[in-house]
Protein backbone atom coordinates (compact mmCIF):
# COMPACT_ATOMS: atom_id res chain seq x y z
CA UNK A 1 0.00 0.00 0.00
CA UNK A 2 0.99 3.42 -1.06
CA UNK A 3 0.40 6.32 1.32
CA UNK A 4 -1.15 9.06 0.14
CA UNK A 5 0.23 12.70 0.53
CA UNK A 6 -2.29 15.43 0.82
CA UNK A 7 -1.15 18.71 -0.13
CA UNK A 8 -1.85 20.95 3.26
CA UNK A 9 -3.45 24.51 2.78
CA UNK A 10 -0.70 26.36 4.15
CA UNK A 11 1.20 29.02 2.19
CA UNK A 12 4.37 28.81 1.97
CA UNK A 13 6.05 32.56 2.63
CA UNK A 14 9.25 33.30 0.29
CA UNK A 15 11.92 36.21 0.88
CA UNK A 16 10.35 37.33 -2.09
CA UNK A 17 6.82 37.52 0.24
CA UNK A 18 8.38 39.47 3.36
CA UNK A 19 9.15 42.55 2.47
CA UNK A 20 5.43 42.77 1.10
CA UNK A 21 4.37 41.99 4.33
CA UNK A 22 6.61 44.19 6.10
CA UNK A 23 5.07 47.33 3.69
CA UNK A 24 1.87 46.68 4.03
CA UNK A 25 2.78 47.06 8.50
CA UNK A 26 4.57 49.93 7.57
CA UNK A 27 1.26 51.54 5.34
CA UNK A 28 -1.41 50.36 8.53
CA UNK A 29 0.90 52.35 10.99
CA UNK A 30 1.34 55.75 8.30
CA UNK A 31 -2.09 55.44 8.04
CA UNK A 32 -2.60 55.06 12.04
CA UNK A 33 -0.23 57.79 12.33
CA UNK A 34 -1.89 60.65 9.79
CA UNK A 35 -5.44 59.97 11.26
CA UNK A 36 -3.98 60.62 15.22
CA UNK A 37 -2.57 63.95 13.14
CA UNK A 38 -5.65 65.17 12.01
CA UNK A 39 -7.05 64.94 15.22
CA UNK A 40 -4.11 66.51 17.38
CA UNK A 41 -4.57 70.40 18.22
CA UNK A 42 -2.31 72.47 16.12
CA UNK A 43 -0.29 75.60 17.10
CA UNK A 44 -0.90 78.03 15.31
CA UNK A 45 1.63 81.02 16.79
CA UNK A 46 2.76 82.48 14.47
CA UNK A 47 6.66 83.77 13.93
CA UNK A 48 7.30 87.33 13.56
CA UNK A 49 2.97 87.92 13.41
CA UNK A 50 1.13 89.73 15.52
CA UNK A 51 0.12 88.96 19.57
CA UNK A 52 -3.54 88.47 18.50
CA UNK A 53 -2.92 85.06 17.44
CA UNK A 54 -2.41 83.58 20.37
CA UNK A 55 -5.67 83.86 21.73
CA UNK A 56 -7.07 81.69 18.70
CA UNK A 57 -4.02 79.28 19.49
CA UNK A 58 -5.56 78.53 22.87
CA UNK A 59 -8.87 78.41 21.63
CA UNK A 60 -8.11 75.77 19.21
CA UNK A 61 -5.83 73.41 21.15
CA UNK A 62 -8.38 74.04 23.78
CA UNK A 63 -5.48 74.80 26.72
CA UNK A 64 -5.01 76.91 29.40
CA UNK A 65 -2.60 80.12 28.91
CA UNK A 66 -0.33 81.91 31.69
CA UNK A 67 1.11 85.30 30.87
CA UNK A 68 4.66 86.03 32.07
CA UNK A 69 5.81 89.67 31.89
CA UNK A 70 9.68 90.14 32.28
CA UNK A 71 10.57 93.47 31.41
CA UNK A 72 10.91 94.15 27.25
CA UNK A 73 8.90 91.04 26.71
CA UNK A 74 5.87 88.39 27.28
CA UNK A 75 5.80 84.80 27.40
CA UNK A 76 2.61 83.56 26.69
CA UNK A 77 2.33 80.02 27.82
CA UNK A 78 -0.22 77.76 26.35
CA UNK A 79 -0.76 74.15 27.82
CA UNK A 80 -2.88 71.62 26.45
CA UNK A 81 -4.52 68.67 28.26
CA UNK A 82 -2.20 66.28 26.67
CA UNK A 83 0.77 68.06 28.70
CA UNK A 84 1.89 69.19 25.10
CA UNK A 85 2.98 72.83 25.62
CA UNK A 86 4.04 76.30 23.57
CA UNK A 87 5.48 79.58 24.31
CA UNK A 88 5.38 82.41 22.67
CA UNK A 89 7.83 85.22 22.97
CA UNK A 90 6.20 88.51 22.50
CA UNK A 91 8.00 91.90 22.30
CA UNK A 92 6.61 95.08 23.46
CA UNK A 93 5.64 95.98 20.15
CA UNK A 94 3.61 92.92 19.76
CA UNK A 95 5.63 91.06 17.47
CA UNK A 96 6.21 87.11 18.56
CA UNK A 97 10.05 87.17 17.79
CA UNK A 98 10.26 83.55 19.19
CA UNK A 99 8.86 80.24 19.55
CA UNK A 100 9.37 77.17 21.35
CA UNK A 101 7.25 73.77 21.96
CA UNK A 102 7.12 70.59 23.48
CA UNK A 103 4.68 68.77 22.53
CA UNK A 104 3.69 64.96 21.79
CA UNK A 105 2.70 64.70 18.36
CA UNK A 106 4.57 66.41 15.66
CA UNK A 107 4.05 70.66 15.21
CA UNK A 108 2.88 71.95 12.10
CA UNK A 109 6.05 74.52 11.19
CA UNK A 110 4.81 75.80 7.97
CA UNK A 111 2.30 77.31 10.92
CA UNK A 112 4.65 78.16 13.53
CA UNK A 113 7.37 79.52 11.41
CA UNK A 114 4.50 81.73 9.44
CA UNK A 115 6.60 83.72 6.43
CA UNK A 116 9.84 82.39 7.18
CA UNK A 117 8.61 78.73 6.86
CA UNK A 118 10.39 78.62 3.16
CA UNK A 119 13.68 79.31 4.58
CA UNK A 120 13.99 76.43 7.15
CA UNK A 121 12.23 74.16 4.59
CA UNK A 122 15.16 74.90 2.18
CA UNK A 123 17.73 74.33 4.86
CA UNK A 124 16.00 71.07 6.23
CA UNK A 125 16.41 69.58 2.56
CA UNK A 126 20.05 70.10 2.51
CA UNK A 127 20.50 68.74 5.93
CA UNK A 128 18.37 65.33 4.94
CA UNK A 129 21.03 65.32 1.81
CA UNK A 130 23.61 64.72 4.23
CA UNK A 131 24.36 60.59 5.62
CA UNK A 132 23.19 59.40 9.04
CA UNK A 133 20.53 60.19 11.25
CA UNK A 134 18.88 63.03 12.19
CA UNK A 135 17.14 63.35 15.75
CA UNK A 136 18.20 66.65 16.33
CA UNK A 137 18.63 69.80 14.11
CA UNK A 138 20.10 73.41 14.24
CA UNK A 139 19.13 75.30 11.42
CA UNK A 140 20.39 78.92 10.52
CA UNK A 141 19.53 80.29 7.65
CA UNK A 142 18.10 84.09 6.54
CA UNK A 143 16.63 85.63 9.34
CA UNK A 144 15.09 82.70 11.08
CA UNK A 145 16.99 79.94 13.48
CA UNK A 146 15.41 76.53 14.37
CA UNK A 147 16.82 73.81 16.74
CA UNK A 148 14.22 70.80 16.47
CA UNK A 149 14.61 67.35 18.13
CA UNK A 150 12.24 65.09 18.59
CA UNK A 151 10.96 60.92 18.60
CA UNK A 152 7.70 58.93 18.96
CA UNK A 153 5.47 61.21 21.44
CA UNK A 154 8.51 64.09 22.08
CA UNK A 155 8.94 66.78 20.44
CA UNK A 156 11.20 69.34 21.29
CA UNK A 157 12.32 72.89 19.69
CA UNK A 158 12.52 76.38 19.50
CA UNK A 159 12.72 79.35 16.48
CA UNK A 160 13.63 82.64 16.85
CA UNK A 161 14.25 85.69 14.30
CA UNK A 162 17.32 87.70 15.65
CA UNK A 163 16.62 90.81 14.05
CA UNK A 164 13.27 90.95 16.01
CA UNK A 165 14.82 90.16 19.21
CA UNK A 166 14.46 92.63 21.87
CA UNK A 167 17.67 95.29 22.93
CA UNK A 168 19.24 93.50 25.81
CA UNK A 169 17.03 90.00 25.75
CA UNK A 170 19.69 86.70 26.04
CA UNK A 171 18.89 84.59 23.57
CA UNK A 172 19.81 81.23 26.67
CA UNK A 173 16.77 82.53 27.75
CA UNK A 174 14.55 80.86 25.17
CA UNK A 175 13.50 77.94 26.46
Amino acid sequence: MRASVMALPFRRTTAAAVPTMRWHRRLVVCLLSSLTLLHAPAAMAVLGGDEATIQEDQKRMKAQRRLAVAGTFQVHEISSPDGSTVKEFVAANGTVFAVVWHTRLKPDLEQLLGSHHSEYAAAASEAMKRPGIKRGVVLRRGDVVVHSSGHLNAFVGKAYVPSLIPVGFNIDDIR
